[in-house]
């Protein structure tokens, strides 16, 4: 559930000895620390690139003192924080569960009692967190944590934060597409309601493993919230009425937490042990186990405390390699440079036709997976895969190969039908690039539970140019489609940041249908 501290990981932070690390989002790493007397806590520290702009330091001191107000049972406490060091960082309570998008993608969606106590207590935790004059901003399944005796939601006024930093006006998004709400999409003010919008689709998720919109590229899913009607195909008839007043496109129009409360007919008592069904509460003793062990003595001094001097031999960032900055500005181009002008030119533009994928994941802020080093591969009997157009003896739907343990560096790339165990560095055209963004001609998403395997794959086409890094969580499954007709399946291991960002995977690729002559 946790990785072990590195030697390259601070000792302590702000005082706090760090045990091990929970995982990663846009925004920083997050560690699992205790105080001297044992509470453990889930410290989030910025990553460098926000910290050193001194207007997000600003703002996440005016978010620290706000959240500090916020006081419910379903959320996070903040017990400390610190703006003014080299890097800063937000420590609240740990929570003792995984994300809710972890779980969802894992073990399938939840059953319609425990849907309903996610429902109420994510709404009763809003109540408190717009009460202290806070917006969210962020709502996801991965900034809701599942818990023994209920859900929490975390990370809550934070994104406000890094929204005028120059990385989020040059293209980084702070947020998720699938659950913005309409004004959010164009660039109006953000009010509350925005989380009453973001809700229901945490809500769609919890009950359905979907989302309200669907899922692809970020400017497709942005046009549907606009200008589409959400799909709630297997919604809780209980909760479809409520859900869709949280979907209405004017914010006026949305319920506030105490109206879903209301609607609910929800006690003031949390929903208690056996709130979760026996599959994810199996789980739940591993998160208050005791972390695993670091793996050597640390090299990069005292630590993130609120000194003048940042800890001596911290791990600076490697410099981006030629590709991953070729493909990152193509990314851009792609997305255009921020996602609101997109949004807007979108409204009018509707420059697409091919639907996104069937399909939901999300990053899970709470707990990021292992990535493994192991070189080994396994692969199955058959032809050498060294042409780009060899069809299998086999013919159409014969297994190729599978590799085990793939390593995929940022700026580097794939061939299906080339040594997938040996990636190169990218040159912008092969089957499968990776730059903290999974880029490919023709990419698909396996839904949650649904089967995998050449046929699944061959039969999904709802086909996305790349996929973000919500979809690069342990146990997703990606479709690869190549020109030269051959099928890959992605099995993902989780991702990586040492000595420099890399995807891990399993592939399997099969023989498909050749590409017509001329066409």
């Amino acid at each position: 559930m946790y990785e072990p501290r590195t030697p390259e990981d601070p000792p302590l932070i702000g005082g706090y000895r760090v045990l091990a690390r929970i995982g990663a989002g846009g925004m920083g790493r997050v560690y699992l620390a205790t105080t001297q007397s044992g509470r453990k806590l889930a410290i989030k520290v910025v990553r460098p690139e926000f910290a050193e702009d001194p207007e997000f330091r600003r703002r996440f001191q005016q978010e620290i003192a706000a959240a500090q107000r916020v006081q419910s049972f379903y959320t996070a406490p903040v017990i400390d924080a610190h703006a003014d060091g080299p890097q800063p960082w937000l420590a609240t309570a740990h929570v003792p569960g995984p994300s809710l998008a972890q779980t969802v993608v894992e073990l399938g969606p939840l059953p319609e009692a425990s849907v309903r106590a996610v429902f109420a207590g994510v709404a009763e935790a809003l109540q408190a967190v717009h009460a202290a004059g806070v917006v969210h901003r962020d709502l996801k399944p991965s900034n809701v944590l599942l818990a023994p005796d209920g859900p929490r939601v975390i990370d809550f006024g934070i994104a406000r934060a890094a929204d005028t930093t120059p990385l989020t006006r040059t293209g980084m998004r702070i947020g998720s597409p699938q659950y913005m709400a309409p004004e959010q999409a164009l660039g109006q003010p953000s009010t509350p309601a925005i989380d009453m919008f973001a809700l229901a689709g945490v809500v769609l998720f919890a009950a359905t493993g979907r989302t309200p919109f669907g899922e692809g590229p970020a400017e497709a899913v942005l046009f549907r919230v606009v200008h589409e009607e959400p799909v709630l195909d297997g919604c809780p008839e209980s909760l479809r009425d409520l859900v869709e007043r949280c979907l209405a496109k004017d914010p006026a129009d949305r319920p506030t937490p105490r109206d879903v409360l209301d609607a609910l007919d929800a006690g003031t008592e949390p929903p208690g042990a056996g709130w979760l069904p026996e599959d994810v509460t199996r789980r739940l003793p591993a998160y208050s186990a005791e972390p695993p062990r670091p793996m050597g003595p640390p090299t990069s001094g005292p630590g993130f405390d609120p000194v003048p001097a940042p800890p001596a031999g911290a791990p600076v960032p490697p410099a981006p390699s030629v590709p991953a900055v070729r493909l990152l500005l193509l990314a851009l181009a792609a997305a255009g440079a921020v996602i609101v002008v997109l949004a807007v030119a979108l409204v009018v533009l509707r420059p697409w036709e091919r639907d996104a994928p069937d399909a939901a994941a999300h990053r899970p802020s709470a707990s990021l997976p292992a990535a493994h080093e192991s070189s080994t591969a396994t692969q199955t009997a058959g032809p050498d895969l060294g042409g780009p157009t060899r069809p299998a003896p086999g013919g159409v739907g014969t297994q190729l190969g599978h590799y085990a343990d793939i390593n995929l560096s940022s700026g580097y790339a794939i061939n299906l039908s080339d040594d997938p165990k040996h990636p190169k560095a990218s040159s912008g055209g092969e089957d499968l690039r990776y730059d903290g963004t999974l880029w490919g001609d023709r990419l698909s998403v396996l839904a949650p539970g649904q089967p995998g395997g050449y046929e699944a794959c061959r039969d999904n086409t709802r086909y996305a140019d790349y996929l973000g890094d919500d979809y690069l969580i342990k146990g997703k499954r990606i479709c690869v489609t190549t020109e030269s007709g051959l099928v890959g399946l992605v099995e993902v291991r989780g991702t990586g940041d040492k000595p420099s960002a890399y995807l891990a995977f399993d592939l399997t690729v099969w023989q498909g249908v050749p590409p017509t002559p001329g066409g």
